[in-house]
């Protein structure tokens, strides 16, 4: 029964019965046979995307959305090292992407042969795992080994936690030949979910710390929507005894949750401001915040205690100040606390100064010119509740975390790595898996550089997109001494001549402009009621922009 390609063969059929059911695969010639075996599976949603880069990073989308595996698939040659920035920030987002890289047979690396190079092991910083699969499949020990091989990968792939993992394919040749019709009923190999619950000692432990300490602050980093966690939140953020913080990014949000931590902490930020605003007790849910005020003043002022839920790397250290790694859910952990039994006035001292906050915050950000503060503010005004927003990172992210959060939409960034070459492709993948109304804010030199993520036939109505073309690289104005940064500006920012409208029209968007505060309004509202996917530049001025983003902290400061 056996064929030298029935483990390729199966690599689909065992995908789909470990719950695989879409797969991206970058055209090639080597990955003839996994293309091939995929498309020929039952029930499996197969995309073809060419640009490998931007491949990777609209299954790191979908995989956002779905928190599902989803499947990539590439030639050999430096396709594969095209996957490696969507495979670093999956890495570190925890998203299972399974990349099947086509390969040469091991006799011919390094053997001046065509598209070629060493891909065992390629990622391997960034992988929870690699497997190198047999070249054939004649032998039934080489077929154990392949399909055991593969639903390995799999389930390592979807075990907590998640990431993603590589699945090499050395092939011969011949590449373009039928696979076999047989099924050979592959071997499943699958980790059943369990779940951590803390024993009575420790849960006892940390009650009594709980009441020891009467300056609590809980720190939600990044998160994927929860309303079960929203729902504790805002149950801690009623307690007098402690402050819960939560970036746009954390997607939690409530009355007395504080939202606004770059305005908060670019305020509070001082010695003196320690006897007031510092914790004795931090706990941190989740993945990395944004905030560098924050973490400059928590590494300053640093607490007697620190819990660490829910994080997939357990000894995160960011505040300098880990004591206690607490397995389990945070919604299961923190809802066993004694509330009510502590008198402290530290969460009116946290209200008091929010609320100083907010009213400087609405005095400086409305009537202003066009600009990326004003692009926000409106953008903020009219997006539809259930919307999902996409933040490329660099300023668009950061002019977001100016303003109070939105409890009513869904806030996602590529916070793993923080690069600016995926996000729209991101977003392009998170808007075709989810079919909900999608916003990608970003600038121009994020959208340039990501252009290519509209070169698919899988953009739909539902995404719009927002670029505030200040012509490149406006964050580096914000930060750093203006002189020395001025001396070699051109080497920090990067000025271009790309005409955005062109290149939009070019793979059929829709194209709007604004280049005046008087039709802003306007043109957001036509963008997000817009019947087909558009784009919407708006030109802004990077010395206002500056102006502004450095006002708004000067401000605040009052």
């Amino acid at each position: 029964m056996n064929h030298f390609r029935q483990g390729i063969k199966n690599i689909p059929e065992i995908c789909a019965r470990l719950g695989v059911k879409k797969v991206i695969i970058a055209p090639g010639s080597r990955n003839a046979p996994l293309i091939f075996a995929f498309t020929a599976q039952p029930g499996m949603e197969c995309l073809s995307i060419t640009d490998e880069r931007s491949a990777a990073y609209f299954a790191l989308g979908m995989a956002q959305h779905c928190g599902e595996a989803v499947a990539l698939v590439c030639t050999s040659g430096t396709a594969v090292l095209n996957f490696a920035p969507a495979i670093a920030e999956a890495y570190y987002q925890n998203l299972p992407l399974l990349v099947f890289t086509a390969d040469r047979p091991a006799e011919m690396i390094d053997q001046a042969d065509g598209q070629t190079l060493r891909q065992t092991n390629i990622f391997a910083n960034y992988i929870k795992a690699s497997f190198d699969l047999p070249v054939e499949t004649v032998l039934d020990a080489d077929l154990y080994f392949s399909d055991r091989h593969v639903s390995q990968a799999i389930d390592t792939a979807i075990s907590y936690p998640q990431g993603p993992v590589q699945i090499n394919v050395p092939m011969r040749e011949p590449i373009y030949t039928a696979l076999p019709e047989t099924h050979s009923n592959p071997k499943i190999i699958k980790t059943l979910k369990t779940k951590p619950v803390l024993d009575s000692e420790s849960l006892k432990a940390l009650q009594n710390s709980w009441l020891k300490h009467k300056r609590k602050q809980v720190v939600f980093g990044v998160f994927p929507k929860n309303e079960a966690l929203n729902m504790l939140a805002e149950k801690l953020a009623n307690e007098p005894d402690v402050v819960v913080l939560a970036e746009n990014l954390s997607n939690i949000s409530g009355e007395n949750i504080i939202t606004q931590l770059e305005s908060l902490y670019s305020r509070v930020n001082s010695k003196a401001a320690a006897e007031k605003f510092a914790p004795d007790l931090l706990i941190t849910i989740g993945h990395s915040v944004i905030c560098k005020q924050l973490k400059i003043f928590l590494r300053g002022h640093q607490t007697a205690e620190q819990w660490q839920i829910e994080s997939s790397m357990s000894y995160v250290d960011t505040y300098k100040s880990l004591t206690t790694i607490v397995p389990g859910l945070a919604t299961d952990v923190l809802s066993q606390m004694p509330f009510g039994q502590t008198k402290s006035d530290f969460s009116a001292v946290y209200q008091s100064e929010m609320t100083k906050i907010e009213a400087l915050h609405e005095g400086f950000v409305n009537n202003k010119p066009l600009s990326d503060m004003s692009v926000t503010v409106e953008l903020l005004k009219q997006t539809p509740a259930g919307t999902v927003l996409h933040l490329a990172n660099s300023t668009s992210v950061r002019w977001t975390q100016l303003f109070p959060a939105r409890k009513d939409i869904t806030y996602i960034c590529n916070r793993g790595t923080s690069g600016i070459d995926g996000s729209m492709s991101t977003a392009a993948g998170y808007a075709y898996s989810s079919q909900q109304p999608t916003v990608f804010l970003t600038g121009d030199l994020s959208f340039v550089y990501d252009s290519n993520a509209l070169w698919n036939n899988y953009i739909g109505k539902n995404l719009k997109i927002i670029v505030m073309n200040n012509n490149g690289g406006n964050i580096f104005r914000f930060i750093g001494d203006k002189e020395l940064m001025c001396a070699s500006l051109d080497f920090f920012t990067t000025p271009h001549h790309v005409r955005i409208k062109p290149l939009v029209e070019s793979y059929g968007l829709n194209y709007l402009v604004c280049d005046t505060n008087e039709n802003l309004s306007k043109n957001v509202e036509d963008l997000l009621n817009s019947d087909k996917a558009t784009v919407l530049e708006v030109f802004t001025d990077s010395d206002l922009n500056t102006e502004n983003y450095k006002g708004y902290f000067k401000n605040i400061k009052k």
